[in-house]
This record gives structure tokens, sequence and C-alpha cells, in this order.
């Protein structure tokens, strides 16, 4: 064999060589390379998973930040309105209060004057029946006096004949009678006679004085009464003159 075969030989050996060692070294890079791709792959699935769950999480959060804050509001919004409500309640109150108050003591004034004129009427009247006891006195005198007691109780049994009596009810059975001065028998059984007679039943008679009723009769039935007295005339014809006076329909 010559010299050019064994180098061809050679030279083909070591080709062959070459392309197995290089088909294995490329096979061992290409495991290599595989290996590496799909841990790659699988790392970046896992990257992409996170990123994915980190995503889901970042939304869920800002879900419930808007949730919070809406809550946050709507919880503002209710105590500013509950603070206003309570502030116009308290403000009701203070004006409803302020207002009671102000009708009490224009109230309270109103019944202290009312109370000053009644006193100043009670006190006028008094004076007037007090002038009109002396001027009596002084011109009836010891003797005309019961003659003009007797006179006007005389005329008060004559109206009470004409008085309709139903309301005195069968419970009444005393009836209270105050006049200037004591009644006499004839005109104390002539009384309780008008009375068995308009009432249909005998009644007690109860006889009380006072002098301050001037002359004639006040009957009491219970909290009735039938004023037949000089003191209540006088007091009536006196305020009736003054509101004629008032009026202009009386010159004095």
């Amino acid at each position: 064999m010559d010299i050019g075969m064994l180098l061809i030989k050679a030279v083909v050996a070591g080709m062959v060589f070459v392309a197995i060692g290089g088909f294995f070294i490329w096979k061992f890079s290409k495991d290599t390379i595989d290996k590496d791709l799909n841990r790659l792959n699988k790392e970046t699935e896992a990257v992409r998973g996170k990123q994915v769950e980190l995503n889901a999480k970042i939304k869920e959060a800002s879900e419930e930040l808007t949730k919070r804050k809406a809550e946050a509001d709507a919880l503002v919004a209710k105590m500013t309105e509950d603070a206003s409500t309570k502030a116009k309640e308290e403000r009701d109150k203070i004006v409803a209060k302020a207002r009671v108050e102000g009708e009490e003591i224009i109230v309270k004034a109103n019944n202290t004057k009312e109370d000053i004129r009644k006193a100043i009427v009670k006190d006028m009247d008094m004076k007037t029946i007090d002038v009109t006891a002396l001027v009596l006195e002084e011109v009836l005198g010891k003797k005309g006096k019961p003659a003009l007691d007797e006179s006007m109780i005389i005329e008060f049994l004559e109206g009470l004949m004409k008085m309709d009596m139903e309301m005195i009810g069968e419970e009444i059975k005393v009836a209270d009678i105050i006049t200037a001065s004591p009644l006499s028998d004839a005109l104390k059984n002539r009384l309780s006679d008008a009375l068995q007679t308009k009432l249909g039943r005998s009644v007690a008679i109860n006889q009380n004085t006072d002098p301050k009723i001037l002359s004639g009769i006040i009957l009491k039935f219970g909290s009735l009464n039938i004023d037949g007295s000089l003191a209540t005339m006088v007091r009536e014809n006196a305020i009736a003159m003054k509101e004629k006076i008032e009026k202009g329909l009386l010159k004095i």
C-alpha cells in the first residue's frame, strides 16, 4: 500500500472521528441547551404566573381601596348630615325654648297687668260700696234701712217665683242665704214657702249676715249663687256707667 492511500485513509478516519466527536459534542450541547431552555421556560411561566397573581392582587387592592374610599366618603357625608341635623334640632330647641320663655314673660306681664287692673277695679268697687253704705246710713238712717232691706228681699222673692229652678238637683238639701241684717221670721217663712213651691220639696235654710252687701239677699244652692244684693247692683251699675262714659254714650 502506497503512502497516498494511507494518507487518504488517515484523513478519512480523522474526518470520521471528528464527525463522531462533533456529533457527540452537538448532542451534548443540544441536550444541555434543551434543558436550559426548558428550565428557562418554566421560570418564565412561573414569573408570568406571579405577574398575573401580582396584577390580580393589585386590582383587588385597588378595588378595596376604591370601596374603602367610597365608604369613608359615605361616612363623612352621613356624619356631616347628622351633625347638620343635630345642629338644626338644637337650634330649633333653643328657638322653641326662647319662644316659650318669651310667651311666658308676655303672659306673666299680661297677668300682672290684669291682676293690677282687677285690684284697682276691686279697690274702686269697694270704695264705691263703702261710699254707698255711708250714703245709705246718712240718707235712710236706722229706721229707713230695715224698710229698704224688706223691700229688696220681697222684690227678690217675687223674681224668684219667675225663675226656672230645674237645675237645682234633688241632692240639694240646704239653701244658704246672706243678708245685711238678720231676716225677720215673716220673711224667713215667706222664703221657705217660696223655695218649697219652686222646688217641690222643703229645704233647710242656713242664714248668715254680711253688712258689706248693703241690703237685699244672696241665695246659694251649693255652687249656684242667685245674687240680689244692693252691693252687686251698685257694682254692676257702676261698671255699666263706666263703659258708657268710655264709649262716649254718657257725659258727666
